[in-house]
C-alpha cells in the first residue's frame, strides 16, 4: 500500500512507534484502522489482490453499521467489489461508503448522501472573517441519507476540515 493511517513497520508488527502511539492516544488512529490496515497488507500478498499496492488508505471510521473508508485519489476506482465484500464479511458491516481524500466538501457531501442529490453548495462569508458552506439537499430525500444532518455536518468536517451547514429544501 501507497499510505497506510500508521507507519507499515508498526502495522506489521502491532507494536507501536511513539508517533503512532501518540496518534492513538489523541484518538487520530484507532484499532479498527490498525487492524484493518494489517489485513490490507496481508491481502495484497494474494495475486487478486495486487492492485492494492497501487492503493493509499488513510482512514476509517467507524459509524456502527456503516464504515467511512478514505482513500487516495482515483484510489476509488481500484477497489474491487469482491474486495469491499472480503470487508464486510470480516468485520461485520453492512454498508461501506469509499471517499476520497481531498479538502474540498463537495465529493465528500455526495459521496456520503448517494443516492440523493446535492442541490447546491454555496460558500458563506461569516462576519468573523470565517469561511462556512451551506449544503443544500431536497427533502425528499432526507430519508435515502444514512445519517442525520449534525453526523453529516460532523463527518464532513472531520473528513474535510470545513464548517457546513446542511438543509433540506
Amino acid at each position: 500500500m501507497k499510505a497506510l493511517p500508521a507507519c507499515q513497520t508498526c502495522v506489521k508488527s502491532g507494536f507501536l512507534c511513539t508517533n503512532c502511539q501518540k496518534k492513538l492516544d489523541k484518538e487520530e488512529l484507532t484499532d479498527f484502522e490498525l487492524d484493518l490496515a494489517k489485513d490490507l497488507l496481508e491481502l495484497e500478498e494474494q495475486e487478486k489482490y495486487e492492485f492494492l499496492r497501487q492503493v493509499s488508505f488513510h482512514k476509517a471510521i467507524d459509524y456502527g453499521d456503516v464504515v467511512i473508508l478514505v482513500v487516495g485519489r482515483k484510489d476509488k476506482i481500484r477497489i474491487t467489489p469482491e474486495l469491499l465484500n472480503w470487508i464486510k464479511r470480516n468485520y461485520e458491516i453492512e454498508k461501506i461508503i469509499l471517499i476520497e481524500k481531498t479538502k474540498s466538501p463537495r465529493p465528500v457531501i455526495e459521496d456520503l448522501i448517494a443516492p440523493a442529490k446535492l442541490l447546491s453548495l454555496n460558500e458563506l462569508f461569516l462576519a468573523t472573517g470565517d469561511v462556512e458552506f451551506k449544503a443544500l439537499i431536497r427533502g425528499d430525500d432526507q430519508e435515502k441519507i444514512l445519517f442525520t444532518k449534525e453526523e453529516l455536518e460532523g463527518l464532513v468536517n472531520e473528513l474535510t476540515g470545513q464548517n457546513i451547514r446542511v438543509e433540506y429544501q
